[in-house]
């Protein structure tokens, strides 16, 4: 029953804010405000906390590179898949990257926290978004959207992005004050913050969601969610039994981490750059609603 709490927590958030927006409570502009206090205050908190707290061990960063690898592969496959339905360029582009990179966070905690209730697993779900979500799109995103776009990408911009981005910062933070003893009454506001992220950021999503574009782009956004939610998975599974790792705790977590739908931020670039905007919505919107079915699934397996 835990994957159903965590699941059904998830749709009320994402229903909440699809609600609001239908019922004109809210407007549709109004999710970047939301978005922009997860993301720019309560995730800071929330990444310092956990990163602090959390003791680094070589072989799970090796399974979260692994799992980086099974993106990439499994969005090259989707790709090349894509090319034989003689899709344009701007949708083989998106269908990379949408693809490639999950919503690892804000649906990833509430899904994996359902299932390891300790605080040290957050941790982990952190660090996968770190090495194989967020710095990955920081730096590729923009020069693989320019394959397609006629914007121009800077090398020392994107990385002056990165080195500002605050959940950025406040990783680095985390791990430079692991080395100071910190008392434990400075974590308190921080983890009162940071438990706000994840709720907020959903609303969000949900007032963002949409599903009417799905008509024009049901073919893109099938082999999207194919590739990001059940191949990319398989092919980690298949390299982590391959190269004699243990399936505990961490794997199982960076599995699933790597089954989440797509990740709301690759939409948003891909839509900012006017490469295939229908696709990008409609992964969002249909990657959340097949999690429903796809991660029970996931959790019955592995688990």
């Amino acid at each position: 029953m835990f994957i159903f709490s965590s699941l059904f927590s998830i749709f009320c958030l994402l229903f909440g804010g699809y609600f609001a927006k239908k019922i004109k409570i809210l407007k549709q502009k109004q999710a970047r405000a939301f978005l922009d206090f997860a993301i720019i205050f309560a995730l800071p908190c929330l990444i310092f906390e956990r990163t602090y707290h959390l003791n680094f061990d070589f072989s799970l960063i090796m399974i979260i590179l692994i799992g980086l690898f099974s993106s990439l592969v499994s969005a090259l496959f989707c790709t090349i898949l894509a090319f034989f339905f003689k899709f344009s360029k701007s949708t083989l582009v998106s269908i990379f990257l949408l693809s490639s990179f999950g919503n690892t966070l804000f649906v990833g905690i509430p899904v994996v926290m359902g299932i390891y209730k300790q605080s040290y697993f957050l941790g982990e779900i952190i660090l996968y978004d770190a090495l194989a979500t967020s710095l990955p799109v920081a730096l590729l995103a923009p020069f693989i959207i320019s394959l397609a776009s006629e914007q121009k990408t800077s090398f020392f911009q994107n990385l002056k992005k990165i080195f500002t981005f605050p959940p950025f910062v406040a990783l680095i933070l985390g791990i430079v004050f692991k080395l100071i003893q910190l008392p434990e009454f400075i974590f308190e506001p921080l983890r009162m913050l940071g438990s706000s992220a994840t709720p907020i950021a959903l609303f969000a999503i949900g007032l963002n969601l949409g599903f009417s574009s799905i008509t024009t782009s049901y073919k893109a956004t099938s082999i999207v969610i194919f590739g990001k939610m059940i191949l990319t998975p398989l092919i980690f599974l298949a390299l982590l039994k391959l190269l004699n790792f243990e399936l505990n705790s961490s794997s199982i977590i960076a599995l699933l981490e790597s089954a989440m739908p797509t990740m709301t931020m690759v939409a948003a670039m891909i839509m900012k750059a006017k490469l295939d905007t229908n696709l990008a919505v409609s992964s969002v919107a249909f990657g959340i609603v097949f999690a429903f079915i796809s991660l029970p699934i996931w959790v019955y397996f592995l688990i």
